[in-house]
């Protein structure tokens, strides 16, 4: 009859086959020893920075005596930590970082533990001159301490090639693949060994970004309450992982201050047009003006004038508000139909009043800078830059179209504003013809008048934002113990030890489980 084997029963079978534990336990340890032995030791460097927001700039504003509520200047929107995390992660940015870097390449020695070569340990630089940033490089290199090499087992992607190319450092040697570049660094003359073999593998930049965000780089906000950024860098060099926090601070800060003079420049460009021109017909106006009041008497028109803006104020204000957002639309739509300017950012400055047409402006100007970067960092042939040029053509129809509607609209609004407007004449029919005649050509030059002072408000704006860059403050460089983080070495022995019991206890309740 079966019976259930009871806890005392198995610790005593345990105590009996006491060797396989020891055994097993042994075992273990001297494979989590090896382990550890063979595997580099990796170190964290972790840095803290401070996204500078609408927050820290309100006492400046508040100085300027709310001039950035005046159709708002540029680059001083809410800037929100997440959006700026996002943007520390992006691959663009990373792709930069690696290019700049040159973090697709990488240099190893051989051994019982591999070790990475970089900064003061890496002797020399290798540049591959005819592959494509799709492919994959691998090859072997013998280096003497007097700038001899040999190149040998040469591989690129699939393909294996039997080369054994010899030459001295600060030269070039043609090979299978192209023209291979061996340049030496200063600290080949510190080599302790006089001949040492490197592993050079060239990867994919885009493959090195993967592993980047999936291995190497953890980014976080460190609180809700404050706009922090906690960025943290595990890699085999403690060199190298602060140099890839600082290199993404700092592309970080170069992109978003390209991006805010990129839109700096384009509206400010158009604002001294405009100005330009419309210095020119107010000039035409002044001097009309001034020749119909020499001709007319002075006091009754004045009257006339006073009695007209006093019945119609509020008509008038709302003919100046819509004249100026016609304005800036029909500038929008004349813009997006120049072809010359295609491939340029639309001049968002302008759009003052919160609308569906700014959001999309926004938004294309944003797709746009996409764009460019990333042409920046491969060609205009990529699929990836062809799928930003499709996006970018349906956008800027979308954008078309809506200007055109918005156009319509506020022209059916001046419409009833000036059929009000005529409606105000009329009580006031009895003037003189010469009165109403003067005061047309006073309220263009008032209308043209008030766009001109709008425009010099969005000159001085954008000379603002030139000095008043975004930013982000380090509140902590990259740091770190001089301890490795991984592998843990007590974490690692305490699991082999742990699966050394676990193992033979397996195999003694299974065994007597099936003898019962």
């Amino acid at each position: 009859m079966n019976h259930q084997m009871t806890i005392g029963e198995f610790i005593r079978l345990c105590i009996k086959n006491k060797h396989w534990f020891v055994i097993s336990v042994t075992a273990c340890i001297m494979l989590a020893v090896a382990y550890l032995v063979i595997t580099p030791p990796k170190y964290t460097r972790q840095a803290q920075i401070l996204v500078r927001d609408e927050g820290s700039m309100g006492g400046l504003m508040g100085q300027l005596g709310g001039l950035a509520e005046l159709g708002g200047i540029i680059g001083f929107g809410s800037s929100n930590v997440y959006n700026e995390l996002y943007a520390l992660q992006s691959p663009w940015l990373l792709l930069n970082v690696v290019n700049q870097m040159h973090l697709d390449m990488n240099y190893t020695i051989k051994g019982i533990r591999n070790k990475d070569l970089y900064g003061e340990q890496l002797p020399i630089t290798v540049t591959f001159k005819q592959i494509t940033e799709e492919d994959d490089v691998r090859m072997k290199l013998d280096l003497n301490k007097n700038g001899d090499f040999k190149i040998y087992k040469l591989k690129k992607n699939d393909d294996k090639y039997k080369d054994e190319l010899t030459g001295h450092v600060n030269s070039t040697v043609k090979s299978s693949i192209g023209d291979i570049e061996v340049k030496a660094t200063p600290y080949l003359s510190k080599m302790k060994d006089d001949e040492v073999t490197i592993t050079i593998t060239r990867t994919e930049p885009m493959a090195v970004v993967d592993r980047l965000k999936k291995r190497t780089l953890t980014m976080a906000v460190g609180s809700r309450d404050a706009s922090i950024i906690d960025i943290k860098c595990k890699d085999v060099s403690k060199q190298r992982a602060t140099d890839i926090i600082n290199a993404i601070i700092t592309e970080y800060r170069k992109e978003t201050n390209d991006d805010k003079d990129a839109q700096t420049a384009v509206s400010e460009r158009y604002v001294l047009e405009r100005l330009a021109s419309l210095e020119t017909e107010l000039k035409t106006l002044d001097g009309r003006v001034a020749d119909y009041k020499s001709k007319t008497l002075m006091p009754d028109l004045e009257v006339m004038a006073k009695v007209y803006a006093e019945s119609a104020k509020d008509i008038s204000t709302a003919h100046m508000e819509l004249s100026n957002q016609l304005y800036v639309v029909q500038a929008i739509r004349d813009y997006l139909r120049d072809e010359s300017k295609k491939d340029e950012l639309l001049p968002a400055l302008l759009i003052t009043e919160k609308s569906g047409l700014q959001e999309e402006v926004a938004r294309y100007n944003e797709l746009l800078l996409q764009r460019n970067r990333l042409i920046a960092s491969s060609s205009k042939e990529s699929p990836l830059v062809k799928e930003f040029d499709n996006q970018l053509s349906a956008m800027h129809d979308a954008v078309l179209a809506s200007a055109n509607n918005a156009i319509k609209q506020i022209q059916m609004q001046l419409k009833s504003v000036l059929a009000k407007e005529n409606e105000g004449k009329q009580l006031i029919a009895s003037a003189p013809k010469k009165a109403i005649g003067g005061l047309t050509d006073e309220r263009d030059w008032k209308v043209l008048n008030e766009v001109y002072v709008f425009l010099l408000q969005k000159r001085e704006e954008a000379q603002m934002a030139k000095a008043m860059k975004t930013d982000v403050r380090m509140i902590t460089p990259p740091l770190g113990v001089k301890k490795q983080t991984s592998p843990v070495k007590s974490t690692v022995l305490l699991g082999a030890f742990l699966l050394g019991l676990f193992i033979p206890a397996c195999t003694i309740f299974a065994r007597e489980r099936n003898k019962r």
